[in-house]
């Protein structure tokens, strides 16, 4: 789970990934700290080394955590952790 942030050195996940968890991202659309692309590029940067990518997009949200991003993170981390 990840809120308003980005996938340091996305270029060596190939070599370095040991594991593949389900990962959720919610990012603040008027982040002005890091940018929303920097959402986009974790994504496709993960979905390339066949991660599980959920993402969530705070309209109007700019870099922190807003009500509802934390709902949905708590949901995703309940079910993560069910098992």
């Amino acid at each position: 789970l990840g809120f308003s942030g980005r996938l340091e050195a996305p270029h060596t996940l190939p070599d370095e990934i040991k594991s593949r968890p389900p990962v959720f991202l919610i990012h603040g659309e008027e982040d002005d700290r890091l940018p929303i692309t920097l959402l986009d590029e974790a994504t496709a940067a993960l979905r390339a080394s066949d991660v599980p990518v959920r993402t969530h997009r705070c309209p109007g949200l700019g870099h922190g955590m807003d009500s509802q991003g934390i709902i949905l993170g708590g949901r995703f981390l309940s079910r993560a952790f069910a098992a």
